[in-house]
């Protein structure tokens, strides 16, 4: 007789695809399939106990098993699960929703309109078309491009893919021309071969020069990550985002901040852009809005910006974005409860406080490895990169090889974490402890200890 674990497995090969899964290994391997799971923990079909050290995609900022959020959520069904937004129908959770991120935003952001979106890529999207349209309206049709930085990851879909720099994901298909990719703040990698303290902030006078090179005139937005995410988990340099911002409103160019990862959190700060004092125009934000617990983004824009599409709109014409699942009531109760979970459990300072301790225990087991380049992070981000010593080749001479190898024995010693290309990269909960910090970076240490004597 077929175990539920064989049949689910059989039938998962069968008939189900995995999103940046290799197919051919998938139906080697078979899938990995999860139960259950209570605050940093995972339980798994085959019995097993495992650390969520990534909090999924960098989003269940309050741990798995709130029990908060479902109730809140079924208490929402009951009354109404879903009805559209269009035409000016509205629900209350999505009312009470905008309204508090309203107040959660930095205040000199002015950013006080929101328009809720099923994830990151769409809330991207959803930005890009709102800043095309903000400057046609204003009389300047040929403002259509969207600067990004290289290593950023902004989503999959056409737009958002295409603001997407990573080498990998444009293997078989080019980004959209409109998109524009420009030098990033990766010091360690920087593609000028400067050093930070002497550099003068190259990557910036180097976006001047991409501007002046595109036309001002025909750029519409540059969106940014206050940290970058899947590129790596880089912090830029303290002076940077200021510059930045200040060059595209010196040109008239919309400033997205990408908040998808960074929001809700994740950096010790409920938004990325409280370290630097930056506020955009516009900003996105999904992932740890209901730390997964229902799919949800969001856009949220400037007065400026709603007041312009407000007032210069053509009479009767209206705002021409949307989706089907635009303001859903049942995901917006997620976020509202997701949210009082955060401000109650004081979840914003634990992750500053327990994210510093993380990158120190980090600094302290690794800084001497041979092969560690760098050891960076922003409250429950962090990375250690690996490479060759002497170059920033990678370990071993084949991409991903050590840090994919690394990722792999933390799995088989009960930890999740990920291989950002040559980084091994953690971000746990915000409700991790301390305690759970070290239990993590144990696993880790000895996961490089072995994977390293190979290399040696």
């Amino acid at each position: 007789m077929c175990t539920p674990q064989a049949f689910l497995s059989k039938n998962d090969n069968a008939h189900l695809l995995h999103p940046i899964t290799e197919f051919r290994t998938q139906e080697k391997k078979g899938p990995r399939i999860f139960t259950g799971g209570k605050g940093i923990r995972l339980d798994t079909i085959d019995g097993r106990s495992v650390i969520d050290g990534f909090s999924g995609l960098f989003n269940i900022n309050v741990g798995h098993g709130r029990t908060e959020i479902a109730d809140a959520v079924a208490e929402q069904m009951r009354k109404l699960a879903y009805y559209p937004s269009f035409y000016g129908f509205s629900s209350e959770p999505a009312i009470r929703l905008a309204e508090r991120l309203s107040k959660l935003m930095p205040a000199p952001s002015e950013i006080d309109h929101f328009l809720f979106t099923t994830g990151g890529s769409d809330a991207n999207e959803t930005a890009f078309g709102t800043a095309r349209l903000y400057h046609a309206l204003r009389g300047e049709k040929s403002r259509k491009k969207i600067l990004s930085r290289r290593w950023s990851y902004h989503g999959i879909t056409r737009g958002a893919g295409s603001a997407t720099t990573i080498p990998l994901y444009h293997m078989f298909s080019e980004p959209d021309p409109l998109h524009v990719p420009v030098a990033a703040p990766y010091c360690l990698r920087c593609q000028f071969g400067l050093k930070l303290h002497d550099c003068g902030l190259r990557c910036v006078d180097s976006v001047a020069e991409t501007i002046q090179k595109e036309g001002a005139d025909t750029i519409a937005a540059f969106i940014a990550e206050p940290v970058f995410g899947t590129g790596g988990i880089i912090p830029p340099p303290p002076e940077y985002f200021q510059r930045l911002a200040d060059l595209c409103r010196s040109h008239g160019i919309l400033f997205i901040l990408d908040e998808v990862i960074t929001g809700f959190g994740r950096t010790g700060t409920w938004f990325g852009m409280e370290h630097w004092n930056v506020y955009p125009d516009l900003v996105s934000l999904a992932k740890g809005i209901t730390s997964g617990y229902l799919p949800l983004g969001a856009m949220g824009v400037s007065r400026r910006v709603y007041e312009t599409i407000r007032d210069q709109s053509p009479q009767k014409y209206p705002f021409m974005i949307g989706l089907t699942y635009n303001n859903h009531p049942s995901s917006c109760a997620a976020a509202l409860a997701n949210i009082e979970i955060i401000e109650n459990e004081g979840l914003v300072d634990k992750s500053r406080q327990v994210g510093a301790y993380m990158l120190e225990r980090l600094q302290e087991v690794f800084k001497d490895h041979p092969f560690v380049a760098e050891i960076r992070g922003l409250g429950m981000l962090a990375s250690v990169e690996f490479a060759n010593p002497g170059s920033l080749d990678p370990v071993g001479g084949r991409p991903m090889a050590f840090t994919g190898a690394v990722v792999g024995r933390c799995w088989e010693e009960g930890l999740i974490i990920r291989a950002l290309w040559e980084n091994v990269s953690l971000a746990p909960p915000l409700c991790t402890t301390p305690a759970q910090v070290d239990e993590m970076i144990d696993i880790v240490r000895k996961a490089v200890e072995s994977v390293t004597r190979k290399y040696i």
